[in-house]
């Protein structure tokens, strides 16, 4: 018979290690070097139980979202919320999937082949100098990427700019991300870009912020 005394000792022991390599990341990226998690890692941090702490579609129904809008998405890992809000727009609507690391885009443009995804388009760009015209996008999302970011008012400042008026941005974070800021770090942020808090969803420990111009 299962020993459960020993399979919780175990499961306690991974959950120790993995919060102590969790810790050392967030002091590495914070005082030593900030760099973006590697691309290897998005399969491991997009995981069932990940997803049901921040459901794709769930997320996608708490931006308003409507056929043949344009959404831009900063990081989006192995694609699962990308996924949620390109169904949500179809059939003329448009994801632009940004990250910075071709080894990202390239699985992205692997997985969205082979689920034959038409309506996402998976590219390389800089956050702090989008290649969008001003006022050109209606929806911009970030799920736990924006933290990663060395200057994250400077990226909303950029989202303010090629946001329609009557655009959202919808930013996402969660627990045990170890970039995981407090959600009045994040309204902070929003507030020196020059932006407005619309409403929020979710609790602590996974929550979901939308602000307007």
């Amino acid at each position: 018979m299962c020993d459960w005394s020993i399979l919780r000792g175990i499961l306690c022991v991974f959950l120790i290690i993995i919060f102590v390599f969790l810790v050392l990341i967030r002091i590495m990226r914070k005082y030593i070097y900030q760099f973006p998690i590697p691309a290897f890692l998005t399969r491991l941090i997009d995981n069932p139980v990940r997803r049901k702490i921040q459901n794709p579609k769930t997320i996608a129904e708490r931006m308003d979202l409507t056929p043949g809008m344009t959404i831009v998405e900063i990081g989006p890992g192995k694609g699962s919320f990308t996924k949620a809000v390109a169904e949500k727009i179809l059939p003329n609507g448009k994801v632009y999937a940004i990250d910075i690391q071709e080894k990202v885009i390239k699985k992205l443009k692997q997985r969205i082949k082979k689920e034959n995804i038409l309506n996402v388009i998976p590219k390389v760009d800089d956050a702090y100098n989008l290649d969008f015209d001003d006022e050109s996008v209606d929806r911009i999302f970030s799920i736990a990427c924006l933290p990663e970011i060395p200057d994250p008012v400077r990226v909303l400042r950029e989202f303010k700019r090629i946001l329609k008026p009557d655009g959202i941005i919808s930013l996402s974070e969660f627990l045990p991300d170890p970039d995981y800021p407090l959600r009045r770090t994040e309204k902070r942020w929003a507030n020196e870009a020059g932006l407005k808090f619309k409403e929020q969803f979710g609790n602590f420990f996974a929550y979901q912020l939308n602000f307007i111009k």
